[in-house]
């Protein structure tokens, strides 16, 4: 639009200089032609003056040299009778236009526009009646005034288009601003609610037309929040109903399980897979009441103050097997570093990403601490088959396992681990992504990024 806005500025601001630049080049190059004339004429009854009737060519040279002229006019003299050119300037027969001689020998007036050692003369023929012989006085005039006016006209009708063109950008600044301004509110608005915020709402323009397009915006964020509260209110009261027939089954199995011994083979295996599917149901309960939470905003981070180097130490030291010691890289600085977070929530940060990776990578092989400034991160390793590209941002989506989880045995997850990990970081500001081992060897780099939590 800002673009259009100066094209049209430009073409019209050319326009309107081209036709000022052609009017005023005629109005000037015809009044500088019409005051040679007139000049001429005065010179000529001037010149016929100091002549006598009996007076021969002899007498016209000097008549014309008595004669005072403005600066920059030259003089000239035809002798028709016997085609003699007379020279008293820069003036010379050649230079003449033949069709111009053939006029004054005629014995009419004539005028001719040409150019004189580089400078653009404007020439006048009068016939000088006095004189016996048939003779034509001739002036010339430099048009140099009128190319200088010009010269200088066209500096100013381009400055003043590059200013037209100027306001015109600036114009369509403007009103590209007011026109798109309430396209960029709904923008904003969608991107909001695209980020998680369904309480957006759009105010009315003054606009009818934009009214209706923000009622309809309003009507439709107002109806997705319904509906994802309502999907949300069902997933936590059937959590909460699952609860206690799940604790009934557990504590029936628990029961079970103490007479194992008793129970022939076929028994003690289905005893097995139903105790497997009795933990993997409720941890599908657990993480769908945590979920429900994080979509009714029943949440709040318990800010504390920690040392961040020994905490992630303890958070992986209990989210692995007592038997594995997982090596922690960092800089210096890393130990005497505090910083401030929910410790429940990014220790559970910590051990879904160390679950993630035993049950799917033989487990976290490394861990990497590094700070700048007042943002921390903290990477999680492992030696398995690595994530493909594009799943990598599939992995935390709800109920979302890959190609690798989805296999049939291949875990007991229910895809809610990581998805949790995302709201859990969210709620710190942080985010979490996957890529590629820094030393390009097969597997997985988990990254934590939490910013702004340092504690000076």
């Amino acid at each position: 639009m800002i673009i259009a806005f100066v094209i049209g500025a430009l073409m019209l601001a050319t326009l309107l200089s081209t036709v000022t630049y052609s009017v005023t080049r005629a109005r000037l190059t015809e009044s500088r032609e019409q005051a040679a004339l007139i000049s001429a004429q005065e010179h000529a009854i001037d010149i016929n003056a100091e002549l006598d009737a009996d007076s021969d060519i002899s007498d016209l040279v000097p008549a014309m040299l008595d004669v005072i002229v403005p600066e920059g006019t030259s003089q000239g003299m035809l002798y028709n009778s016997v085609s003699q050119w007379v020279d008293v300037s820069v003036l010379t027969e050649n230079r003449l236009d033949p069709e111009f001689v053939r006029t004054l020998r005629a014995g009419s007036a004539a005028v001719m526009t040409v150019e004189i050692d580089e400078v653009l003369h404007h020439v006048v023929g009068l016939p000088i009646p006095r004189l016996q012989a048939n003779a034509s006085y001739i002036q010339a005039v430099k048009l140099t005034e009128v190319e200088d006016d010009l010269n200088s006209l066209t500096l100013t009708l381009v400055g003043a288009s590059a200013i037209t063109a100027m306001l015109g950008m600036g114009f369509g600044v403007w009103v590209s601003k007011r026109l798109l301004a309430p396209v960029h509110r709904i923008s904003e608005a969608a991107g909001l609610v695209a980020d998680g915020d369904l309480s957006t709402r759009l105010k009315s323009a003054g606009d009818p037309d934009l009214d209706q397009l923000i009622m309809s915006f309003n009507g439709m964020t107002g109806s997705l929040q319904e509906r994802i509260e309502r999907d949300s209110r069902f997933a936590s009261d059937v959590s909460h109903e699952l609860r206690s027939p799940l604790m009934t089954l557990t504590g029936s199995v628990a029961v079970l399980e103490r007479r194992r011994d008793d129970m022939p083979e076929r028994a003690q295996l289905a005893l097995d897979l139903l105790s497997t599917d009795i933990k993997r149901f409720k941890l599908l309960v657990e993480d769908l009441l945590e979920i429900s939470r994080f979509d009714v905003g029943a949440v709040q981070l318990d800010i504390e103050e920690v040392m961040f180097g020994e905490f992630v130490r303890q958070a992986i030291g209990a989210a692995v097997a007592r038997e594995r010691d997982v090596p922690i890289i960092h800089g210096e600085g890393i130990d005497e570093l505090f910083v401030e977070l929910d410790k429940r929530r990014i220790a559970q940060v910590i051990r879904n990403l160390s679950e993630n990776a035993d049950k799917y990578a033989g487990g976290v092989t490394q861990i990497r601490l590094e700070h700048d400034g007042d943002d921390v991160r903290i990477e999680l390793e492992d030696e398995g088959p690595g994530v493909p590209v594009d799943e990598r941002e599939l992995i935390f989506e709800r109920f979302a396992r890959g190609s690798e989880g989805g296999r049939r045995g291949s875990g007991t997850g229910v895809g809610l681990g990581l998805s949790l990990v995302t709201e859990h970081l969210r709620l710190h500001g942080g985010t979490v992504s996957v890529a590629d081992r820094v030393d390009g060897l097969l597997g997985a780099r988990f990254i934590i990024s939490l910013p702004g939590v340092v504690v000076e």
